[in-house]
């Protein structure tokens, strides 16, 4: 599958299976291929991630599941309950961090530019997810983008400095594809010569 066919194939996908279309060490590659060349700001580099295999992968959606059952209180938990079983029948997860003392000390550096490095490392977490994201599904894996919250396992020695922004629970698809509604592209781009 070439680059564009990839970018027009993704779509989020929530209910997964733990089948491996690739090795652990390939799903590495793509994430350590995306770290070292998706652009940031000033190079500022503060993208970093976590990928999570087998047991420890169903343990954080465990643990994520604890913590979205004690916000939502007594409502109706079935639709999310759904959607993590989908995501924890998965092969893998990729945590997605910010660095926040990279970015603060470009800040410091930069202080005429402090909302905007905020802003830009923001675009910086963006193209990493997307790259991420794109090179799982070249190689046949389906994902998604998700931002709940849970308490990170001690024993992962993640730094205090990484701030959490997202995870990408990944695996074979188990669901069918829904056609994708798309905006005609004359309501979106101006092309001036």
């Amino acid at each position: 599958m070439n680059y564009f066919e990839a970018i027009k194939n993704r779509r989020s996908i929530h209910a997964l299976e733990d089948v491996a279309v690739i090795t652990d060490e390939q799903v590495v590659e793509i994430v350590e291929t995306a770290l070292n060349h998706v652009p940031t700001a000033f190079n500022g580099q503060e993208t970093r991630a976590v990928v999570v295999f087998g047991d420890e992968h169903k343990e954080l959606w465990n643990r994520i599941e604890e913590t979205a059952r004690e916000k939502n209180g007594n409502g109706d938990f079935s639709r999310t309950e759904a959607r993590i079983n989908g995501f924890r029948n998965g092969h893998g997860t990729v945590l997605y961090f910010q660095d926040t003392a990279i970015t603060k000390g470009l800040q410091e550096k930069f202080p005429q530019l402090h909302q905007e490095l905020d802003e830009w490392a923001q675009q910086n977490q963006g193209m990493l997810q997307y790259a991420i994201w794109t090179g799982l599904e070249v190689v046949g894996y389906a994902a998604s983008l998700q931002h709940m919250k849970a308490e990170l396992k001690d024993e992962w020695n993640i730094p205090i400095s990484w701030k959490p922004i997202a995870q990408m629970p990944f695996g074979k698809q188990a669901q069918e594809l829904n056609n994708k509604e798309i905006v005609p592209v004359q309501e979106k781009l101006i092309v001036i010569k």
